[in-house]
């Protein structure tokens, strides 16, 4: 029987200190090019945020401008009827881009300059738009990462339908009215994500209120969002094929 004699290099000193070195240049690199686009999503969010800012200031200031045209108007005998409906229907017009924009600057505000009790994932709007079908309804849910968008969030969402049906308390869990798939409900974000889908509810079944719970994993400190709303469906344009 024969032993077999390996012979290994010794690595020298310099060769491990070498390899370190290069390792840790290689993590500082890696969390500055993160640092850098995490600074740069945040310079855009902010921009994003002035321009709609001033969007705001000059839509408030051209509004001002039509209303008071529209009162002269009214004043003077010799305005004929059209003119005067072209003015109102201008205010109209812009009293609804103003409260477009008045929403959207809130959402955003929301995100950068949350209010005290929200912080990190945080369920921001649930909505219930009904259809041309009495039982199908859309649910539209906003999750938002409030105050520092220092990482993606990743995680899923559960909504659940609670009301009544033959005189008993009953819950119901989305994924049981409707051909969804786990994947429906995962998000990963780092400002914001929709989520929406469409639900037929079952015959007898009466709703009383909607419950969404979002939670992340994968975290070193995992979050838990939850809402409740009241069963309130609202008119939508959309209609089911």
């Amino acid at each position: 029987m024969h032993s077999n004699l390996v012979i290994r290099e010794q690595k020298s000193r310099s060769w491990y200190i070498g390899i370190g070195l290069a390792s840790l240049l290689l993590f500082v690199t890696t969390f500055l090019v993160g640092r850098f686009l995490a600074v740069s999503d945040l310079a855009e969010t902010k921009q994003n945020l002035q321009q709609l800012e001033l969007k705001l200031k000059q839509t408030l200031g051209a509004l001002d401008n039509v209303s008071e045209s529209l009162v002269m108007q009214k004043q003077s005998a010799q305005v004929d009827d059209l003119s005067n409906q072209e003015l109102v229907n201008s205010v109209k017009i812009m009293q609804q881009t103003n409260s477009e924009l008045q929403q959207e600057l809130s959402f955003y505000r929301k995100i950068m300059a949350p209010a005290l009790d929200q912080d990190g994932l945080t369920v921001d709007s649930v909505q219930i738009l009904a259809t041309n079908k009495v039982q199908v309804f859309q649910i539209q849910t906003t999750l938002i990462q409030a105050g520092k968008q220092l990482q993606y969030l990743k995680g899923s969402a559960i909504i659940k339908f609670q009301g009544e049906m033959d005189g008993l308390v009953k819950e119901f869990d989305i994924r049981e009215l409707g051909t969804f798939k786990a994947k429906h409900f995962q998000f990963q974000f780092k400002y914001f994500q929709n989520i929406q889908g469409f639900v037929e509810l079952p015959d007898g079944f009466t709703v009383k209120s909607l419950t969404v719970t979002a939670k992340t994993r994968g975290l070193r400190k995992n979050q838990t969002a939850k809402k409740q709303i009241k069963w309130q469906p609202e008119e939508s344009q959309q209609h089911v094929r």
